[in-house]
């Protein structure tokens, strides 16, 4: 009789390992997907804050799905949590572009004295000249842009928001004509925040998030 030796494989036991270390290593992409892409919206936040006045960095939202536990195909999105207003002005400070009337039209640009915007959007002439009861008069300059201004106004608040002089102040004179729209023919867009970079750090981001995580079996 020879010597020798016999090999006993316990093909279930062995099957379920392989269907654990599948589990876990979907489950180990699960997870680097969500970190990575709370960490990209908090990437996004940090740079909007710094390079965007206001609170325009507080729009970036994000969701993966699924929450935890293993996935063949785990999603990240980073989105702007807001209307078209919203939308607009993300784009506005972080692509290169320019904004242009339509049919060859001016834009009026809002200028402080003209108050409260209108709901996502810029408040338009007409809208304000309804809201106060004064009819804007157009001011050309050569060589700058034009104006839409209100005569016989006044300036109220702590917010000098232009409206309609009272009574008292139209019999005495106290009254001014106050500059409400800049009329220009085209806005360039701001491009202030570089996204790109970011997302693909990011992506990098989540390579590594991954191989560390699997590094530990």
């Amino acid at each position: 009789m020879r010597d020798g030796a016999d090999l006993v494989f316990d093909l279930e036991a062995f099957a379920r390992e392989g269907d654990q270390m599948i589990r876990r290593y979907l489950a180990d992409g699960t997870a680097s997907v969500g970190g990575a892409t709370k960490r990209l919206e908090r990437r996004l936040e940090a740079v909007t804050r710094t390079a965007v006045p206001g609170q325009l960095w507080k729009a970036w939202a994000s969701e993966s799905y699924p929450k935890k536990g293993p996935a063949r195909e785990p999603t990240g999105v980073v989105y702007v949590n807001g209307r078209d207003r919203t939308r607009g002005v993300i784009a506005f400070w972080t692509r290169p572009g320019t904004v242009r009337g339509r049919s060859e039209q001016y834009l009026a640009v809002p200028l402080p004295a003209a108050g409260p915007r209108g709901r996502d959007r810029w408040l338009t002439p007409g809208e304000w000249e309804r809201a106060h009861g004064i009819r804007l008069r157009f001011v050309y300059r050569p060589g700058r842009a034009a104006l839409l201004v209100a005569d016989g106004a006044q300036l109220k608040g702590r917010g000098q928001i232009a409206d309609r002089a009272s009574p008292g102040r139209r019999d005495s004179g106290r009254t001014t004509t106050v500059p409400i729209f800049v009329l220009l023919p085209q806005v360039k867009f701001r491009n202030a925040v570089a996204i790109d970079p970011i997302i693909q750090d990011a992506r990098g981001d989540l390579v590594d998030d991954f191989l560390s995580r699997t590094g530990k079996r």
